[in-house]
């Protein structure tokens, strides 16, 4: 009878271990199963993808999210004392290599540096002596200094002058209206992706949209590819100005480059812009020691693109080596 019980209270025993294992791997189970609900493992690792036109992007820069879950924000860049762009890239074209940036992701409206793929696009699918007419459509833009009339008709070639040294609105629209404007903003958008600006969008072929936006690292791979490609391009922005005499097509014009480098020598060529919504917007490309230089400016205070360029152009000329 001892035996007997005692072979009993064993059974128990092993029947309650037997249940306290099962109830441990249990719990187990349910702790790998089911995960801390804040822990978002590698969802936010990466890089964010692009705004659709229009969207504030800043929280795309100013934020991540770590593998633990908790959300910390990124220090912005202390940027260089006196310059007032929102964001600046200098980099060499010829090597690719970023000496100063800040903020150079953020995408920002452009301004009229979007007259720039407007001239390439054009001279892509246009001839030298394509006729541009002057429309009331293109003529009621938003005014410029270039005073285009209704009717005049000007060549492609003419007409890139008063695009890219006055920066005219009117040349811009003139342009994309000569044939399908649909078509042409399509081109210029297809056209951008293509030469390096992923992150670039086009509203319309002059700037004036707050759509036109882009990033300067956007900007740096177009002065990479108007270096490398098309020099044409950027040989006419280096032009300090131009008249057209009377002629049966249009009447007589003078322009006047608005790039402060301009006069410089060593400079290769680049485009300004301006609009409420952009600031002052610049692109600058300098030879420095032999070395192709871009200055990107976006997001600057009014009056003061060329004033940061200057900045820039002077702290990078003490640290970097351009060789």
């Amino acid at each position: 009878m001892v035996s007997n019980h005692r072979y009993l209270i064993v059974v128990i025993i092993l029947c309650i271990v037997l249940v306290g294992i099962s109830a441990g791997i249990k719990i187990q189970d349910n702790i790998s199963t089911n995960q801390n609900p804040f822990d978002f493992g590698d969802i936010f690792t990466g890089s964010h993808p692009a705004p659709l036109p229009g969207m504030d992007s800043s929280f795309l820069d100013n934020s991540n999210f770590s593998n633990s879950g908790n959300q910390t924000v990124k220090p912005k860049p202390a940027g260089i004392p006196g310059v007032t762009a929102t964001a600046y890239l200098v980099g060499n074209i010829k090597t690719g290599k970023i000496y100063m940036a800040k903020n150079s992701n953020r995408i920002m409206p452009v301004a009229s540096m979007s007259k720039l793929v407007t001239a390439f696009v054009a001279t892509d699918v246009l001839t030298a002596d394509s006729t541009i007419t002057i429309t009331e459509e293109s003529a009621s833009t938003s005014p410029d200094g270039s005073n285009l009339q209704v009717d005049e008709h000007y060549t492609l070639n003419e007409i890139l002058q008063t695009l890219l040294l006055s920066s005219s609105n009117v040349a811009a629209e003139s342009i994309a209206r000569t044939s399908n404007r649909d078509y042409f903003m399509e081109l210029m958008r297809s056209y951008a992706w293509e030469v390096g600006m992923p992150n670039s969008f086009f509203a319309d072929p002059s700037g004036i949209s707050p759509q036109n936006v882009a990033s300067a690292q956007d900007l740096f791979g177009l002065a990479k590819y108007l270096v490398n490609f098309r020099p044409d391009i950027l040989q006419r922005t280096r032009i300090m100005g131009a008249s057209f005499a009377t002629t049966t097509s249009h009447g007589s014009h003078v322009i006047t480059s608005t790039h402060p480098f301009v006069g410089d020598p060593r400079f290769i060529g680049g485009k300004t812009g301006r609009t409420e919504a952009a600031g002052e917007t610049m692109l600058t490309i300098l030879n420095i020691d032999d070395q192709p230089i871009a200055f990107i400016i976006l997001g600057a205070r009014y009056g003061s693109r060329e004033s940061d360029t200057r900045i820039l152009l002077g702290e990078v000329q003490k640290v970097a080596d351009f060789r």
